[in-house]
């Protein structure tokens, strides 16, 4: 049974369950991983029934793709301007800012089980910013572009997440920007 497109309906009804599941599953992996939480979890958590968490995802997975697309389209949005050579620095900070400012949310997305599904969605959303700006370095191609950023930009948050003593939202953007956007021509 695939997920129903949240996106087509406006029903109230279905609408505040699905916003009620997608808090309860986020407020659950600030605690615990997603292998550790089951769909009744969610579900008690959310304060619907069983079946209503089947009538909107086929699975906890299907639930977790539409958070993971959901924040990285809110990511996206926030940092576009990562595409104009002039604003990288600027875009890379509103990026570490926008995830230091909800770290916990991020650390759970992709440090725990979540990860994969954040990297795909991550880069199906560059896929598409992309395909709109199709004037970028004309040495590389297009998709290897969104591929190779997509990926260094997430592995470089999944590094400063999992630090200790994590450095500064500024000091994680200047990195971005020096390692990942600058080489490539501010993309």
């Amino acid at each position: 049974m695939a997920s129903i497109n949240p996106r087509r309906t406006t029903d109230a009804r279905f609408v505040r369950s699905r916003e009620a599941l997608r808090t309860a599953l986020l407020r659950l992996l600030e605690s615990r991983p997603l292998d550790q939480i089951t769909i009744r979890e969610i579900a008690a958590s959310a304060g619907v029934g069983y079946a209503t968490f089947f009538r909107h995802h086929a699975g906890k997975d299907a639930l977790l793709e539409d958070v993971a697309a959901e924040q990285i389209e809110t990511l996206v949005a926030r940092t576009l301007p990562i595409f104009d050579a002039a604003e990288t620095r600027t875009s890379c900070v509103a990026l570490c800012s926008y995830v230091a400012s909800n770290r916990t949310l991020w650390s759970a997305l992709l440090t725990g089980g979540a990860a994969a599904a954040m990297r795909e969605a991550f880069i199906r959303v560059s896929r598409r910013v992309a395909d709109d700006r199709r004037d970028t370095v004309a040495w590389l191609p297009v998709d290897l572009g969104v591929i190779h950023s997509s990926s260094a930009i997430i592995e470089i948050l999944v590094w400063w997440l999992r630090q200790s003593e994590p450095r500064a939202a500024d000091e994680v953007a200047m990195l971005i920007d020096r390692l990942v956007i600058s080489p490539l021509g501010g993309l």
